[in-house]
């Protein structure tokens, strides 16, 4: 008999769960990802006149967007072949299917803001960002334990996964400044070349909150490590960022994440009970 800690209504609730919502992701949300996609590049598109970056964005927002509709996609396979392994309560299954859950509501933050941004209006994807946030949360919140136990899961892990949503905004806002950037092939300006140093690390502080979201709901050591170096990576390249620049809070937001992030890595009761 497979090892387990869940109660029969728990692994059930998220066995079915896991199904339900990987035929929507599957099925449901590539069709509204297309559809937001149209309609912010209709909008995007008919500006290019009036804005440098609207015609870097064209090119720039579909990649993105492809690329992350993958991983919307392949989460949803992911849980629906997690399912039974789920359904049975299988202690090794959890993290597994709780990041396939995750990375849905990481990559959905650009399927949002950008729409949101320019047309002043929530889009369809919005449905998706929710519906994410739920399943992780439920996932999160069904596994066993004592109070100080469900709330060390659920404040880090919310945060890796909170994190590298807000970041992947910031590595196509940096991205599209480089390429717009006046002085090209130089950087004179600070406000542009600052761009040059936050757009990679903040892609890298993603890849590194994806893996310690597995690896921290496994317990592993290492993904509490990985979670730090990516929080204190997140301070360093967003508030400088912020400061040298002066002009939007996308930065500070970005910051304040990773600092929340390692804050709540390095208090000792949280610690003890995520790799303890």
């Amino acid at each position: 008999m497979a090892e387990t800690q869940f109660s029969v209504g728990g692994r059930k609730a998220m066995g079915i769960l896991a199904i339900v919502v990987g035929l929507f992701l599957v099925i449901a949300a590539p069709l509204m990802i297309q559809r937001m996609l149209n309609e912010t590049l209709a909008f995007v598109s008919s500006h290019a006149g009036e804005e440098p970056g609207f015609k870097i964005a064209v090119i720039l927002l579909p990649i993105f967007m492809f690329i992350f509709r993958a991983i919307v996609v392949i989460s949803g396979i992911g849980l629906i072949v997690f399912s039974p392994a789920m359904w049975r309560g299988e202690t090794w299954a959890w993290p597994v299917a709780l990041t396939f859950s995750g990375l849905p509501t990481i990559t959905s933050v650009l399927f949002v803001l950008p729409y949101l941004a320019e047309l002043g209006r929530p889009p369809i994807t919005v449905a998706l960002l929710f519906i994410g946030l739920a399943t992780f949360w439920t996932f999160v919140l069904l596994k066993p334990g004592t109070p100080l136990e469900k709330l060390a899961r659920f404040v880090t892990l919310s945060l890796l996964g909170m994190l590298p949503g807000h970041a992947s905004i910031l590595v196509v806002h940096g991205l599209k400044a480089l390429m717009t950037n006046p002085d090209k092939p130089l950087y004179p300006d600070p406000k542009i070349a600052i761009f040059g140093f936050e757009g990679p690390i903040n892609f890298f502080v993603m890849v590194l909150c994806a893996l310690a979201l597995y690896l921290v709901a496994a317990g592993k050591k290492s993904g509490w490590y990985l979670g730090l170096i990516a929080g204190i990576a997140a301070v360093v390249a967003d508030y400088p960022t912020h400061f040298i620049r002066l002009e939007t809070s996308d930065f500070l937001v970005g910051g304040t994440l990773g600092l929340l992030l390692a804050v709540s890595l390095l208090i000792p009761a949280f610690k003890e009970r995520l790799v303890g």
